[in-house]
C-alpha cells in the first residue's frame, strides 16, 4: 500500500499490517428433495456477504482526524472526537505496483484503540472501512491499472 485517500484527504500513516480484509463470506441454504438421497439438489443465497477490511492508523494528529472522520482540532493541537465517529465519502487506496483501488461509497468508522501504550508498541486507533452501495447500478469497487487516473483527468 503507498497511499490512502479518503475524500480529499491522505489519511496518516498505516501500521506495518496494511489493510486486513474484515467482510463476511456469503451465506446460503442447502435445498434438499425427499426423491435425492446423496445430498443437496440446490443452494439459494441468503446473505451475499460484504466487502470490508481494517488498519490501524498509526499517525494520530489532529488536523488529519478532523480531516478524516471529524471532531475538533484544538489551540494545543488537540483532537476531540465527535459523537459519532463514522463519515461516508470516496476512498482511493493506492497499491506500491501502481494499481489504485476506487471505493466510491466508503463508511469509514474509529474502532478502538489498538496496541497498548509500552516500550513495545505504537498506540493506534483501529478503523473498519465498510464498501456501500453506491447509488445507481455503480459497482462497489474498481482496481485501475498502472497510470490510469480514476477521475479520468
Amino acid at each position: 500500500m503507498a497511499e490512502v485517500k479518503f475524500g480529499e484527504h491522505i489519511i496518516g500513516w498505516v501500521d506495518q499490517n496494511g489493510l486486513q480484509p474484515a467482510g463476511s463470506e456469503p451465506q446460503y441454504m442447502e435445498v434438499f428433495a425427499a426423491q435425492v438421497q446423496d445430498g443437496a439438489v440446490d443452494s439459494i443465497m441468503t446473505n451475499p456477504g460484504s466487502e470490508a477490511f481494517t488498519f490501524n492508523l498509526i499517525k494520530l494528529n489532529a488536523e488529519a482526524l478532523v480531516a478524516m472522520i471529524g471532531g475538533e482540532k484544538g489551540s494545543k493541537d488537540e483532537w476531540t472526537p465527535p459523537t459519532v465517529v463514522s463519515k461516508v465519502d470516496k476512498m482511493d487506496i493506492k497499491t506500491v505496483s501502481g494499481h489504485t483501488i476506487r471505493i466510491p461509497k466508503a463508511r469509514l468508522t474509529k474502532s478502538n484503540m489498538q496496541n497498548g501504550l509500552n516500550m513495545s508498541n505504537v498506540l493506534a486507533f483501529k478503523f473498519r472501512v465498510d464498501y456501500l452501495k453506491p447509488d445507481g447500478d455503480a459497482a462497489r469497487y474498481t482496481i485501475y491499472p498502472p497510470g490510469a487516473d480514476p477521475d479520468g483527468v
